[in-house]
């Protein structure tokens, strides 16, 4: 009996051991934490005008496809105020560009008739001084041939005047009236060159004479109207292309119109409505939340731990985890680990984490396909999580530890 009872004893002495070794071997193997949640961010959906709320049948929960219409804000309250005075400018351009097109065609009109008269006044002087010049050259013409006869005589006149059948005094009489017929022929041969001085300014459109512009009045008027074409050619461009301007801010403005009047608001990518902000006839101001989405393609792990162990979670490192709830094993990788004095919130997180001031939190990647249907389960956002990460012993630290906690 009392062998017996011996050795139930070692019996359980082994089965103590037993479970002491299958409890804290493998907790001294690796480290493993129950303080951990499945995480991700959230995209926030805004609205881009203000308006009513229409077509907001999605539930919080619900899976979401890309390119699907999440919501319609439509804007009963739009003015076309903007249009209305842009169309107004655009007639009033339009009633300009007629006057300045009608203005410019009796300019033009007015151009060809001075022109007209421009030319019959140039013909009339060129003809004029032809005939003026041509009566001066026959008047030269004929004051040479007077020369020639008053010179024979004058010649006559010394002949008869040395046989002494003349007196001296004819022949001085006869000698002035050459003279006074050469003075008349410079005075016809300078009116020539002065007539012909002039036809050549005629041919250039110069007029010469005394109490005379150097063009007619005709002419002036005909640069003053040329002056004013140019003038009013350039005021008609100018109102075109500000007509065509106004035409093209109607067209954008009619376009941001449409846009504002109302807008469909499409899922950006496949994930989750997280929540909603509204129903249908809710009225929204521009930049409303209206709902917030999840992406199961960017899970991840968020994990509190010891700050004393953060040499142990290198970034890459693999890790293990499975679902609270569930049996099979999973594994990601560390891919950020932060200290226990980052206690800065991530607004954008989807949940967040319960963690003592001292912890330290680790970011596991994780694969969204590992897990079973993530978009019907919210991407198991928030879930908890039971995390395993291999132990790397190192004597050194264990003997710093065990000597700072002697001294």
């Amino acid at each position: 009996m009392y062998t017996s009872f011996k050795n139930s004893k070692r019996a359980i002495g082994l089965g103590i051991a037993l479970v002491i070794a299958v409890v804290l071997v493998p907790a001294l193997a690796s480290f493993q934490s129950i303080n951990a949640i499945v995480n991700t961010h959230y995209v926030v959906v805004k609205s881009p005008i203000e308006g009513t709320l229409d077509g907001f049948s999605k539930m919080p929960g619900q899976p979401i496809e890309q390119g699907e219409e999440l919501v319609r804000i439509n804007n009963t309250r739009f003015k076309e105020s903007a249009v209305n005075e842009l169309a107004v400018e655009q007639k009033t351009l339009a009633e300009r560009s007629l006057g300045l097109q009608l203005h410019l065609k009796n300019l033009q009109q007015l151009q060809k008739d001075l022109q007209n008269r421009v030319s019959v006044h140039r013909t009339h002087e060129f003809l004029r001084l032809e005939e003026q010049l041509a009566q001066a050259k026959s008047e030269k013409k004929a004051q040479e041939s007077l020369i020639r006869e008053q010179q024979l005589l004058a010649q006559r006149n010394a002949l008869l005047l040395k046989e002494n059948f003349i007196s001296a005094a004819q022949n001085e009489a006869a000698q002035y009236a050459l003279e006074v017929t050469q003075s008349r022929l410079d005075i016809f041969q300078a009116r020539i060159r002065l007539l012909e001085t002039e036809k050549q300014a005629v041919t250039q459109f110069v007029y010469l004479g005394e109490g005379r512009n150097d063009v007619p009045y005709t002419q002036q008027r005909l640069d003053d109207v040329r002056l004013q074409i140019t003038d009013v050619a350039a005021r008609l461009g100018e109102n075109e292309q500000r007509s065509s301007d106004v035409q093209w801010q109607i067209s954008k403005e009619r376009d941001n119109m449409a846009m504002s009047r109302e807008v469909r608001m499409h899922v950006p990518s496949q994930g989750v409505l997280w929540r909603k902000f509204g129903s249908n006839g809710t009225e929204v101001v521009i930049g409303t939340d209206l709902a917030h989405l999840i992406n199961c393609d960017n899970l991840f792990l968020d994990v509190a731990v010891p700050e004393s162990s953060l040499e142990s979670f290198q970034i890459g490192k693999p890790v293990q985890y499975r679902l609270i709830g569930s049996t099979p094993w999973l594994t990601g990788q560390i891919h950020a680990v932060t200290g226990s004095g980052n206690n800065l919130q991530d607004t954008t997180l989807v949940a967040q984490l319960q963690r003592e001031k001292k912890d330290a939190r680790i970011f596991v990647k994780i694969n969204a396909a590992d897990l079973v249907k993530p978009q019907e389960n919210l991407c198991f956002a928030g879930r908890k999580v039971d995390v395993k990460v291999p132990r790397e012993w190192r004597p050194s630290v264990w003997l710093s530890r065990l000597s700072s906690f002697l001294m």
